[in-house]
């Protein structure tokens, strides 16, 4: 193990422990503080600022400066709900996330075929799949691999068993067919870049690669496709939201296919345009080959 990821594993685990030391109140504030602190160090200022010009090209200086640091603060935020939840809260979180429509997803389970439940870095997304989890519905999670080894069994443990993950690479579709036809929802985080693989739909207004998994699955096995977004609150609680996610009908699968990923990336692009500030812009979501990637 390299010395650069005992240091980080050894800090994740000291500000872990305090933040489930102090008071709930406290450690969103310290997140808070943490998010703010890193947008004034300038932690990827640029790519933030970058990104949220693309979706608000009328926005001035100010007003994406403004968006970039409440955004950092949501997401130092969201990494204290996370912790404490994988170590003191969890038993809390069923009061703290309220859940609607549920019995969308639930009812689409029930008739064996599973489900496909999409969403993105919004809110504190890290905590919903979780809560959803939480009240009986069986998901798989999709995720990468973290460099950092014991860093990824930290955060894989956060959900508990509750919680079954899904490691990217040339196995998951096998794994991903598997659990589906298990009757298990198979969550997919699908707002990053997808890179030559992807297939290129408009996402916030600028075309982007998009992972083709959700639209694979859909037309080739007739899974449902659901969306899950939700947004935090003033008073501290989250509001997560189950649609169905409504795919107009093509003439040939893979225009099918294009149209499941061009839904998707409209709806949660409606979401983030409500709430900016609640969306994680860190990723490098728009790069120039995916203008060149073609539709497959």
């Amino acid at each position: 193990m390299r010395l650069s990821h005992k240091i980080q594993y050894l800090a994740l685990i000291c500000l872990a422990k305090f933040i489930c030391i102090i008071p709930r109140k406290w450690a969103l504030n310290l997140g808070s503080f943490v998010g703010w602190f890193g947008w004034t160090t300038g932690m990827r200022r640029d790519l933030v600022l970058s990104n949220i010009a693309n979706a608000r090209p009328s926005a001035s200086s100010t007003e994406l400066k403004a968006i970039g640091k409440q955004a950092a603060k949501n997401f130092g935020r969201t990494v204290a709900e996370f912790i404490r939840y994988g170590i003191k809260d969890r038993d809390d979180l069923l009061q703290v996330v309220k859940v609607e429509n549920l019995s969308l997803l639930s009812d689409a389970l029930n008739k064996g075929s599973g489900a496909i439940l999409l969403t993105g870095h919004f809110g504190a997304w890290a905590i919903y799949f979780a809560t959803i989890a939480m009240r009986d519905i069986p998901l798989s999670l999709l995720v990468g691999k973290q460099h950092n080894e014991k860093v990824d069994s930290f955060i894989h443990k956060i959900p508990g068993d509750r919680v079954e993950f899904i490691t990217k690479g040339r196995t998951a579709i096998k794994v991903i067919l598997e659990k589906l036809r298990a009757g298990r929802a198979v969550v997919m985080v699908a707002d990053q870049h997808a890179g030559a693989g992807g297939i290129v739909v408009p996402f916030l207004g600028k075309n982007a690669s998009t992972l083709p998994l959700p639209g694979s699955f859909s037309v080739k096995y007739k899974v449902p496709v659901f969306m899950m977004s939700g947004h935090r609150n003033e008073d501290g609680t989250h509001t997560v939201t189950i649609s169905e996610l409504p795919v107009p009908e093509r003439i040939t699968a893979n225009e099918q296919k294009v149209a499941v990923l061009e839904t998707y990336n409209q709806e949660l692009g409606k979401v983030i345009t409500e709430r900016p500030e609640q969306y994680f812009w860190y990723h490098r979501r728009w790069r120039e080959e995916s203008e060149s990637t073609e539709n497959e």
